[in-house]
């Protein structure tokens, strides 16, 4: 278990930073989950207020403290700006650890996801000595999917999470990318 925020380590790719949680992500985080086009196939689907937003940042720093992994905070090294959330997941009733991405609208289509995704990956099998990572996927969101794909990851199931149908898509250390 993870004592504190520092203990999270940064990852650093060619133009992203991964890192903690600051204060400072707060509003550009709100932001995104008010939008209805960033939260369309994440949980179920509809865009949080500032208090969820709020609730759900406090929830991604405490899951490092309780996992001793979790969500980064993804910033472009250049600019210093907030372009989202990649990271690993795993809250209770979850079937696997999950590598998860979620990107601001105004960065999509930069390639973020998958630079951030393959370095969430890597850490997660030489770091956490894992053998496999799932994505849990909306079955429409076809963008994550090609990604999940993209990452070596393979169909494996439909699962119900919540009151929803999902594709889980899994990846293991021996998987191309």
């Amino acid at each position: 278990m993870n004592e504190n925020l520092s203990s999270i380590p940064n990852i650093e790719t060619q133009r992203l930073r991964l890192r903690a949680w600051r204060q400072a992500d707060f509003q550009p985080l709100s932001i995104a989950y008010a939008d209805p086009n960033f939260m369309k196939f994440i949980g179920n689907g509809v865009p949080l207020s500032p208090q969820e937003s709020w609730r759900s940042m406090a929830m991604m720093i405490g899951h490092w403290h309780l996992k001793g992994f979790g969500l980064w905070a993804v910033e472009d090294k250049i600019t210093n700006e907030f372009v989202g959330r990649i990271g690993l997941f795993e809250p209770e009733g979850w079937p696997a650890i999950e590598i998860g991405w979620g990107i601001v609208p105004e960065h999509w289509g930069k390639g973020y996801a998958y630079e951030g995704a393959l370095a969430v990956k890597q850490w997660a099998f030489d770091q956490l000595k894992l053998d496999a990572l799932i994505s849990i996927i909306h079955p429409d969101n076809l963008p994550s999917i090609a990604l999940a794909k993209k990452l070596g990851a393979m169909f494996s199931h439909q699962e119900n999470i919540g009151n929803s149908a999902f594709s889980i898509y899994k990846m293991t250390l021996t998987s191309s990318s």
